[in-house]
């Protein structure tokens, strides 16, 4: 299973991301209760004259014996376990535990694990929180081991792989897998509507969509498009330019940016279908209760923005049935070429990690550097966008895509001088949750959408900064 991104309402846990994790929307200060519970613990430890207990040592043989902690769940954990058994065998003086928590409170179990003193050496991170967790010091920079064999890792990744782990321009994350976002059709239902060819132009989109939706009185049978359901602000921005609107003090500005400005009218075109029964009818269909079903795999949406795991897992697995009646083409967005928007998932190595120097010897393996030829196996497993286009070229990858030629759109968008990865800054939670929130209001045209980037910016710049 991958780690996808979801919408709020499409929560969902395993980029990767719900087949990948979902982004959990939730503020720090949430957190803070669970970091000073922990914190009190340790100063009682220290008041005993005991000390925190670490979760990763040496043996008595020598090796360094690392912990790895992941938010995955499901069928995602076979990968994992095939993952640290490879690793193991081919570094006998690393071992390798990994062990898995709810990503509902990954974040809070790791802030309290960093506060008692007791962090694992690895966290795989997805929900955006990384430019805030560099800024305070809460994980470390992995810029001292980019040396030796390593002094070429920064280039060896695609560029958006390498921004999404960047604070300030320092290296503090690496990707083992990221996410490219396209558009599915649903090559019956264009038939039926009377198409001959997927649209190629934004106002081919809404027309042909306008076509697909069945809905008798008050009950919703089918979907043409709905891209307000499917967090519209944030999977859409790189298409129109607006992933990245600063001002020139630095703050978000997508009130005063051309793309967002765009995009927000693209997104308030379909605010005339009902936003209600889109969100009850994808409910229904599993989306939210963490399944891998969803209206276009189930054959009731003529179109759907998603990643290469919708084709290579979700339908196969779910609704084998659409395996051969689904096609996929970039987003007709106003970039001059196709574009994606970076995510990932990230490693980390946080304050306090018993071994960071080993703890980097194993996340830039799972990124594939120096381990291509495995990478280039393990990634079709999950349907996963490989973090390099090294791995791309490997002859497993190459294989995958010869026998999917679908997953070649993917492919092409990680390496588009378009493609973009959202800055990292002390506050993109609060961003990103606002991007899910504005997007919700044009759907229940509770704001306008010059009302609704206003909001992004108000609660975006309110937050951290920086």
């Amino acid at each position: 299973m991958i780690e996808k991104i979801h919408s709020t309402e499409r929560a969902r846990e395993g980029a990767v991301w719900r087949r990948s994790g979902r982004r959990q929307r939730r503020r720090r200060a949430a957190l803070t209760s669970t970091v000073l519970i922990a914190t009190s613990a340790t100063l009682v430890l220290a008041a005993c004259g005991g000390t925190a207990a670490s979760s990763s040592s040496n043996s008595s043989s020598g090796v360094v014996n690392l912990t790895w902690q992941t938010m995955w769940s499901g069928n995602t954990l076979t990968l994992l376990s095939q993952m640290v058994n490879a690793f193991n065998s081919s570094h006998p003086g690393i071992h390798v535990t990994e062990s898995n928590i709810p990503s509902a409170t990954g974040d809070a179990k790791l802030l309290s694990e960093i506060a008692a003193g007791d962090p694992p050496d690895v966290f795989t991170e997805w929900n955006p929180v990384l430019g805030e967790y560099a800024a305070d010091g809460t994980i470390q920079s992995l810029a001292p081991y980019l040396t030796g064999k390593y002094a070429g890792l920064e280039k060896w990744e695609y560029p958006i792989a390498l921004q999404g782990g960047q604070y300030k321009g320092t290296l503090y994350a690496l990707p083992m897998s990221m996410n490219s976002w396209a558009l599915y059709y649903n090559k019956s239902m264009l038939k039926a509507a009377g198409i001959s060819a997927p649209p190629t132009t934004m106002a081919e989109l809404y027309a042909d969509q306008a076509k697909e939706w069945k809905i008798s009185g008050n009950k919703l049978s089918q979907i043409g498009f709905y891209p307000i359901y499917n967090l519209g602000f944030e999977y859409f921005g790189s298409f129109f330019g607006a992933v990245n609107c600063f001002n020139s003090a630095g703050q978000y500005d997508f009130a005063g940016c051309k793309g967002a400005q765009s995009e927000a009218s693209f997104l308030a075109q379909y605010d005339k279908y009902p936003y209600a029964d889109v969100a009850a009818m994808q409910t229904a269909y599993g989306a939210v209760a963490g399944g891998d079903d969803d209206a276009f795999v189930a054959g009731k949406e003529g179109f759907n923005m998603d990643g290469p795991w919708e084709g290579a897992q979700n339908i196969p697995v779910t609704n084998p049935a659409m395996t051969s009646n689904f096609g996929v083409e970039a987003f007709p967005g106003t970039e001059p070429a196709p574009s994606t928007f970076g995510q990932g998932n990230y490693n980390i190595v946080p304050k306090g990690a018993a071994h960071p120097s080993a703890a980097f010897t194993f996340i830039s393996w799972l990124a594939g550097f120096d381990n291509v030829s495995f990478t280039s196996q393990i990634d079709p497993k999950g349907g996963w966008m490989p973090a390099s286009p090294a791995i791309v070229s490997a002859p497993a990858y190459q294989t995958w895509l010869k026998a999917n030629p679908w997953l070649q759109v993917f492919v092409n968008q990680m390496s588009s001088p378009y493609s973009v990865t959202p800055t990292l800054t002390k506050s993109e939670s609060e961003f990103e949750t606002a991007e899910a929130t504005a997007t919700e209001a044009i759907g229940e045209k509770t704001k306008t959408p010059q009302q609704a980037l206003a909001y992004i910016d108000a609660q975006a710049n309110s937050g951290a900064g920086g």
